[in-house]
């Protein structure tokens, strides 16, 4: 019997505002559910992740064929195959609480990358060379960060005590300034922007701009 999983949304096409494939045309899977935040509005401040500004409570359960015929749909506006031309992130939430060998080894043949955004507190399924697992850490009480990345996305300054052990990995590092809910802009951000600039020159790691908010785009 398929296996279903718990959909929060499906939209596109956008770019990748982030990380490796920043810039880049994509769709995205966004998975229902999260172990750093319970998505009420009342405890962001105190969650393990009191930035994070993504609605991913509640969704629908599909399968597999529901999700890929739903991410086919998003390529009809402009009279193309998205799977072949867009690539797809999968985002939570958690992705990774759901995520499975089983869902990637469908997708991944369909689209010339994909990236599953996950905090590292779960491990990684096997996944195909196409498939990059982009960690962006978080402190979850009690749950340590186990999963092993294709690369690193830290937020500056709030993550900012990971970016050690990122290093020592040897994958490659990305650092982020940490976005206001009123966009990239304000004192705070340029704070956060000049810090990251200068760990990005103490230790050769590269830059991720949120390119999505910038072109005001979901």
């Amino acid at each position: 019997m398929p296996n279903n999983y718990q959909v929060k949304n499906i939209f596109g096409p956008t770019v990748q505002g982030e990380g490796p494939h920043q810039g880049q045309p994509c769709v995205f899977l966004r998975l229902s559910g999260c172990n750093a935040w319970d998505g009420r509005a009342e405890t962001r401040a105190s969650s393990a992740c009191p930035y994070c500004d993504t609605d991913f409570r509640g969704g629908k359960a599909l399968t597999s064929s529901e999700i890929i015929d739903l991410l086919q749909q998003l390529g009809q506006r402009y009279g193309v195959d998205s799977r072949k031309r867009w690539g797809l992130v999968i985002s939570g939430g958690e992705p990774l609480l759901q995520v499975d060998a089983a869902l990637l080894a469908e997708l991944a043949p369909l689209f010339p990358w994909i990236d599953i955004e996950t905090n590292g507190t779960r491990i990684a399924p096997t996944r195909p060379d196409n498939v990059t697992v982009v960690c962006s850490p978080k402190r979850v009480p009690n749950q340590e960060i186990v999963v092993e990345p294709d690369a690193w996305k830290i937020l500056i300054p709030a993550q900012e005590s990971f970016v050690t052990m990122a290093l020592a990995t040897g994958k490659p590092l990305w650092l982020q300034p940490l976005c206001p809910d009123s966009g990239p802009s304000g004192p705070m951000y340029e704070a956060a922007v000049q810090h990251c600039l200068d760990l990005a020159f103490t230790h050769g790691a590269q830059i991720s701009v949120q390119i999505h908010k910038y072109l005001g785009v979901e």
